[in-house]
């Protein structure tokens, strides 16, 4: 790549999203309430007459954000990054942290899990390298038009930090040191260290890394019954983190630890001494598989809970890279600096690079005399009850989070395709038929669609609970509609579905034209007391903007099967199901929570099985 290209990586010729006009918006807003209001079965009188004054309203709101959209390089991520994270009190582990399950690594000594270990930071090290050097390949997009996308969640990806904050969190950017020095944080048995990465400008060799990673377990061995689990500093509410930062930091020595914290690069978790019996090996069935790939997801999105692993994270790091004995290996994120695909990207790089290594016969010579470096922390009782209030609520959530897979290998991709059906489209359809077997109504459903066509863009929401997908699972699970009425059906929801995406992708979904002047809403009426307008104040409006059915496409590459991506339900009420559809099989990993008695994930999962053998059914004869 040249210096010429190097320079448009981030091209700030992007264009900006486009403001969608408040009639389509609210036109389209409608559709989705009158779904939600069938399942709540609640009237739509009061919602059609906020709507009738809604323009009126909402019209100041509009030509203010146009002002805004003309000085801003995007303005839905300008409402939408404080909206979907920085300002949620919730706690990110379970909530808002998805987890990247690699695939499982035979070690046979505690010399491969280090060994292993280090390949992977090294392959991450190798990775951020390319970034910097801007000699990543500029990402196109999969339509017709195969245009730019943003490449500044990579820039991002290893160089930001979520600081808790009473109110609202602060999404730190650090300076780019890779002419300089770097390192990322260790956590080994409750312990924080620094691995150094990068001295004088000079990648450190991996030899240097492993011989850093062996000195780090060797003294958390030692002093492993004296650590105070620093990692719960960040897993209760966001407000209480902030609060035990605000304690810790008026000792200058926290101070000085933190800002190693905050500076690394990412973190990596060493789980030693794994009590967890994995079962599946490579002669597993698939509901073994399946049990295998749970216990997995457990691990790296909780580490079982706070007395096995799950206190030996740095949860407000954008990657962790969470590596285990057992060879459970994979990451947990902070969502707010990126997308999925940035970090699946990422992560295969360094799998291929781990792999590639791992049975090699290879002398890694060349150790310098580098040492990390052991952070220590002062508590005072206060700063001790803080965390433990923290540990509880984090064990509530562990325990709650109820975390299923189904590999459905009786078709994929290639057959969706023969039925000339956009194979995610598909999928989102299946979605809300297993969500109508199991619940019979149909709820808010969310399903990120990339916006990065423009510049700093992020996602928007294609909401798959239309109209013409109502009626397409009534018919569906209806005794008395002919095969011919559900196939016509199942077109009209399929042609919706296709324009709905379309839509989001270029910058005219919903969701975030609503948050944008929601938020402009809520601040003019703290200054000047002037009313938000009615439809943001009707019953329904809450109901039409949150999700009990939260999903995402996450595609991975073939080449490294047996790894997928999860997360928690958004609601108490609800599911997080993300998918992976593979060219023969198609695998799910909803989640729900357990004590919710309004979620039954067991009937979800059979119901997902059911209605892709339903829909296929229909398509194939």
């Amino acid at each position: 790549m040249d210096a010429k290209e190097a320079d448009g990586w981030y091209d700030t010729a992007l264009p900006k999203p486009p403001v969608p006009s408040l009639e389509s918006t609210l036109d389209r807003y409608l559709e989705y309430a009158a779904v939600v209001a069938v399942g709540q079965k609640a009237s739509l009188a009061a919602t059609h007459d906020a709507a009738r004054n809604f323009v009126r309203q909402a019209t100041p709101l509009q030509e203010q954000l146009l002002e805004i959209s003309e000085k801003s390089l995007n303005w839905a991520t300008k409402f939408w990054l404080p909206e979907m994270y920085m300002r949620v009190r919730m706690p990110t582990p379970v909530n808002s942290n998805p987890g990247y399950i690699f695939p499982k690594v035979k070690f046979e000594s505690k010399e491969d899990h280090l060994k292993y270990t280090a390949l992977l930071t090294r392959g991450l090290l190798q990775y951020k390298n390319l970034i910097d050097t801007k000699q990543i390949s500029r990402e196109k997009g999969t339509g017709a038009q195969k245009l730019q996308m943003c490449m500044e969640q990579y820039d991002r990806v290893l160089s930001s930090y979520r600081e808790p904050g009473v109110g609202e969190d602060t999404q730190i950017r650090k300076q780019k040191t890779h002419e300089g020095n770097e390192h990322v944080l260790v956590m080994c048995r409750n312990q924080t260290f620094v691995l150094h990465t990068r001295i004088n400008g000079g990648l450190l060799p991996f030899a240097d890394l492993e011989h850093q990673l062996k000195k780090i377990e060797e003294i958390s061995l030692i002093n492993q019954n004296n650590a105070t689990k620093i990692g719960a500093c960040g897993v209760g509410p966001r407000d209480e983190a902030a609060i035990f930062w605000q304690e810790m930091l008026t000792v200058e020595q926290n101070s000085k630890s933190y800002e190693w914290v905050k500076s690394a690069l990412f973190v990596v978790c060493l789980d030693m001494e794994d009590p967890v019996d994995y079962g599946a090996n490579d002669t597993a069935n698939v509901a073994e598989k399946e049990k295998e790939f749970i216990l997995r997801g457990y691990h790296t999105l909780t580490g079982h809970g706070s007395q096995v692993f799950g206190l030996n994270r740095w949860y407000d790091a954008t990657i962790q890279l969470v590596v285990s004995s057992s060879g459970v290996n994979g990451l947990c994120i902070e969502h707010s600096t990126a997308e999925g695909i940035v970090i699946i990207n990422m992560a295969e790089s360094a799998i291929r690079f781990a792999q590639q290594y791992f049975k090699s016969k290879m002398v890694w010579n060349d150790v310098r005399n580098v040492h990390p470096k052991s952070l220590t922390w002062h508590f005072s009782e206060n700063a001790r009850k803080l965390l433990t209030k923290q540990t509880a609520t984090f064990d509530e959530l562990a325990n709650e989070l109820e975390l299923e897979v189904l590999i459905f290998d009786e078709f994929g991709k290639d057959s969706i395709k023969k039925w000339n059906v956009s194979p995610d489209g598909f999928i989102q359809l299946i979605l809300q038929l297993a969500h109508y077997k199991t619940h019979g109504h149909l709820v808010s459903t969310y399903e990120s669609a990339s916006v990065r066509r423009f510049g700093c863009g992020r996602v928007d929401n294609i909401r798959a609970n239309t109209q013409e997908a109502l009626e397409w699972v009534t018919a569906m699970t209806s005794k008395t509609t002919s095969r011919e009425k559900k196939l016509e059906l199942f077109k009209a929801a399929v042609q919706k579905q296709v324009k709905v995406t379309l839509e989001n992708i270029s910058g005219y979904g919903i969701d975030n034209h609503l948050c944008a002047l929601f938020c402009l809403a809520r601040e003019r009426e703290e200054v000047t007391g002037e009313e938000i307008p009615s439809l943001f104040m009707d019953p329904l409006w809450s109901e039409v903007m949150r999700f009990p059915l939260s999903t995402s496409q996450v595609t991975t590459s073939l080449d490294i099967p047996d790894c997928y991506l999860t997360y928690g339900a958004v609601v108490r009420d609800g599911y997080g199901c993300p998918y992976n559809i593979q060219p023969r099989r198609i695998l799910f990993a909803p989640t729900a929570f357990k004590n919710d008695r309004r979620t039954d994930l067991q009937h979800f999962k059979k119901s997902l099985s059911a209605a892709l053998r339903d829909v296929k059914q229909l398509l194939s004869n």
